[in-house]
């Protein structure tokens, strides 16, 4: 019989209209392996009941037998009394050693009747054993006169083929089958199924593994569908308390899946947007063709004097310890506030916002607003953050390390910033080995610029952004900064607020009191000068305002 999809179609039919699913499901597989036997094991306990949770069980218990031929039919009525009569059945999960204690029984079966949970975390795995003699590993156990065999396993998992550890085999088993190869599989909440001597052909192996590879993975396919249709027709047979227990069970398990792939999603998402802050970028966007954005918003912060401050700390370690404490905190803050950091240039930080790194799943454009109040929140809290961070006040030095370096050195770090909006080209950059995907562009220049003539914990912004600020407001029509900002912060005792100037929310934000903005005139770097310009107060207790 060569198995087609329409084989599937039919057990799929008709499995739950059948009294006897598990029979059907012996009968399919029997004849889609092309076995030359095949059986079906319950668990339970001493109790010998069906519907057991998997937790309870102490034994596997022979239910049916199926085969072909003479031998298949005596097997089909004589079957489970011949295994008993040969003490190959019921099989124990565990035994009590001589001092009492519970110990794990040798064998596949048992293997894979304690194995159940694994079908709940990582899906139906099929256990493919070779029992050819010249595959076989005889020893004899010391605390029983059984002939066990080491054998390697293959499990399949309904993608790939892999090597499990060595498990000892019953090697009675494989005498009373005569068998050439053994396939075993959990049924959920029912035991396990077993074969013995499948379609050899199946199984043909060369150096590079299965010959009939496709063909093997497209029949153990189909026989993993039918035992998870055919477990499931099963549990329709339970009645009263045990189909209560059953549901309550899976449902038990459904919930903690639930919670699990919930929290998995918050984390991944996490991941991802702290991935983005930083720098990182998918497949699409190292590949993207380079564009010409209008809009976008730049800005570098720079550690002023840094060169003094590599003299005065001498030990390498301390200034890196320093100044990676400071991009962490710069990157922290870009991942809260939906930036992103394009890159670390020595004790540089280039962070912008632009529509190329938006979140493509927020399903609403951002204005040019939105992203200038984003970065100004960004740098504000960087320089707020760091300020703790050289006052021995900040989380991720509590032992207050900096502080005692700045001190022992007699000295202090500081940082400015500028920031301008406005258009740039944005695309990969860089060798084939290693590239980036940065914006380059007149915007991006003037905000390096007015970085350099910036003051000690200021933004220093062009008259074009601080036309735009005087009329930015924080409203539910600018999301990412109402959810992060407004809903964030105390601002959000008054319930009724639906409209919030910007300056005040900053100023509240971030306890500044009196004037927020210092003009600066007929500013000048290198072959940039600017008339009028502005600089944005960052620290409450800034003597440079």
């Amino acid at each position: 019989m060569k198995p087609e999809s329409s084989d599937m179609e039919k057990f799929e039919r008709i499995v739950f209209k059948k009294k006897n699913p598990l029979g059907l499901l012996l009968s399919f597989s029997l004849k889609l392996m092309q076995a030359s036997q095949a059986g079906l094991l319950f668990g339970t306990n001493k109790t010998y009941s069906k519907f057991l949770p998997p937790d309870q069980w102490d034994r596997g218990v022979m239910h049916k037998f199926d085969g072909k031929g003479f031998k298949g039919v005596v097997l089909k009525y004589f079957g489970t009394w011949i295994v008993k009569y040969k003490g190959l059945s019921p099989v124990r999960l565990y035994k009590e050693t001589q001092f009492g204690e519970t110990k794990e029984t040798d064998g596949i079966i048992s293997f894979v009747l304690r194995k159940h949970q694994d079908f709940y975390e990582k899906g139906i795995k099929i256990l493919i054993i070779d029992t050819s003699p010249e595959a076989l590993r005889f020893e004899v156990l010391n605390d029983a006169k059984e002939n066990f065999s080491k054998v390697s396993i293959l499990s399949y998992d309904g993608d790939v083929f892999k090597s499990l550890s060595d498990l000892k085999m019953n090697t009675a088993i494989v005498n009373q089958f005569k068998s050439q190869n053994f396939i075993c599989a959990y049924i959920p909440d029912y035991g396990a199924i077993v074969f013995n001597m499948i379609d050899e052909n199946l199984l043909q192996k060369n150096k590079d593994g299965f010959i009939n590879k496709l063909q093997l993975k497209k029949r153990l396919n189909m026989l993993i569908s039918a035992i998870e249709m055919a477990s499931i027709a099963y549990i329709g047979l339970a009645r009263g308390r045990q189909a209560a227990h059953i549901i309550w069970r899976k449902e038990k398990t459904l919930r903690k899946t639930a919670l699990r792939l919930k929290n998995k999603e918050i984390e991944l998402n996490e991941q991802k947007n702290y991935l983005k802050a930083v720098g990182a970028v998918n497949e699409n966007q190292l590949n993207m063709e380079a564009v010409s954005i209008t809009d976008g918003v730049y800005a570098f912060i720079d550690m002023i004097g840094s060169a003094t401050l590599r003299k005065k700390i001498i030990n390498p370690l301390d200034y890196f310890f320093i100044l990676n404490l400071c991009h962490q905190i710069a990157a922290d803050n870009a991942n809260r506030y939906s930036c992103r950091v394009d890159n670390f240039i020595g004790d540089s930080v280039f962070l912008q916002n632009a529509s190329p790194f938006d979140d493509e799943k927020a399903g609403f454009p951002m204005g040019t607003h939105e992203r200038i109040m984003l970065i100004i929140f960004a740098i504000t809290s960087i320089f707020n953050e760091i300020h703790l961070l050289k006052t021995g006040r900040h989380d991720m030095d509590k032992s207050g390390r900096v502080k005692k370096i700045l001190d022992e050195a007699q000295t202090n770090i500081s940082f400015r910033a500028g920031m301008e909006m406005g258009t740039a080209l944005i695309g990969p950059l860089g060798s084939q080995k290693r590239r980036i995907v940065t914006a380059i562009g007149k915007a991006v220049n003037t905000a390096s610029r007015l970085e350099s003539t910036g003051v000690q914990d200021g933004i220093h912004i062009s008259e074009n952004v601080m036309n735009l600020l005087k009329d930015a407001h924080i409203t539910r029509d600018t999301k990412i900064v109402w959810q992060t900002v407004f809903i964030g912060n105390d601002l959000k005792k008054s319930e009724t607020l639906n409209d919030l100037d910007f300056f005040n929310c900053y100023k509240t934000t971030f306890g500044i009191k009196g004037n927020v903005i210092k003009e600066q005139k007929n500013i000048s770097y290198k072959e940039f000068s600017k008339n009028i310009s502005y600089v944005i107060k960052c620290i409450p207790d800034s003597d440079n305002f």
